[in-house]
């Protein structure tokens, strides 16, 4: 017998278009159900940092010709796993679907219509597991769960291991720059890129930093010796404290200082392409118009990234303890950095 099992990709769910009244709708969200579980933001005033985010992502967004790519990128990667499960586990009908965290279909519309006597596992689409990604969708799952049985259980799958996504992201700058001769060697910067976060929070909480560090380190360790600097750069707010460093601004200017004049610009941060990964990188490159940038896109819908989503969804379980017999070169590199 045909069993059903369900996949919901979730994303923050950024509005396409640049309208005031989907930013606005998007920046109260994110203050009600994010900002204000992290800092203690008087409820009165809610309503005019709304106002005030909403109106500023028109602007630099209409001012830019800026439409976000993530939805689609969000509906292809859906329909790329589906595609890949069906092939791997052809036993199993698998439904994907894809929810939102701040717009709608949010993640709780898209659980409360799905079958109560059917397993939903939820696959948060970002780089590292935190209270600002993967605990987000967790704390919806719980409030269904008490619904179900064992068989029909609600699960969220955690993120890739930072060893493989590392791995992975790696091989993708490289497969893209060698299309293009002079952007591998000693006088090329790699600057990459990933949301900053507070370094001293008022209230505990996980900021995946750690995580998002392990990324950054195993990029830098494959590509060493193809660029003459690989840098990290945050992209942080400037509110609240003290934030990651070097920020953005700073890594470019190191570079620049290092007489180098070509920069291969990749958000590794990121697994699909949003406004802080394209618009924020866009912004900071102009900053400094004595490089020459590439901006690269992130992973995407990728093969190698679907491939190893379709594992973690398969097993139930981080990339670093899936046994699988891969037989690829990258696989390979990756298997060996598991090992």
């Amino acid at each position: 017998m045909t069993k059903t099992r369900h996949l919901v990709l979730v994303t923050y769910g950024e509005p396409s278009q640049p309208h005031f009244t989907g930013q606005l709708m998007y920046s109260w969200r994110i203050l009600l159900g994010l900002t204000r579980t992290v800092a203690p933001i008087p409820r009165p005033i809610l309503p005019v940092i709304a106002l005030s985010r909403g109106a500023g992502r028109r602007k630099l967004w209409t001012a830019e010709s800026y439409e976000s790519p993530l939805e689609p990128i969000t509906i292809r990667q859906a329909d790329a796993l589906r595609a890949i499960l069906t092939q791997r586990d052809p036993e199993t009908k698998w439904q994907v679907h894809v929810a939102y965290e701040f717009r709608r279909p949010l993640l709780s519309d898209v659980l409360e219509s799905l079958p109560a006597g059917e397993p939903v596992d939820i696959l948060p689409m970002y780089a590292a597991d935190s209270d600002f990604t993967h605990a987000l969708s967790r704390r919806v799952a719980a409030r269904f769960a008490h619904a179900r049985d064992t068989a029909a259980r609600i699960r969220v799958l955690p993120a890739l291991d930072p060893g493989v996504l590392g791995a992975l992201s790696a091989q993708h700058i490289r497969s893209i720059v060698s299309t293009r001769p002079g952007w591998i060697g000693q006088d090329v910067a790699l600057v990459l890129a990933a949301h900053g976060t507070l370094v001293a929070p008022k209230r505990p909480i996980d900021t995946g930093r750690e995580a998002t560090e392990a990324v950054f380190h195993t990029i830098r360790t494959e590509l060493r010796s193809d660029f003459g600097i690989v840098i990290n750069g945050w992209l942080n707010h400037t509110r609240g404290g003290k934030w990651t460093e070097p920020a953005m601004a700073t890594a470019l200017t190191h570079v620049s200082s290092a007489d180098i004049k070509k920069v291969v610009y990749f958000p590794y941060g990121f697994l699909a392409d949003n406004a802080e990964s394209q618009l924020e990188g866009r912004l900071a490159l102009r900053d400094r118009p004595e490089l020459e940038g590439w901006h690269l896109p992130c992973l995407n819908d990728s093969d190698a990234l679907m491939d190893a989503l379709a594992q973690v969804s398969i097993s139930g379980c981080s990339s670093k303890s899936v046994a699988d017999p891969w037989t690829t070169p990258l696989k390979r590199r990756q298997a060996e950095l598991i090992a």
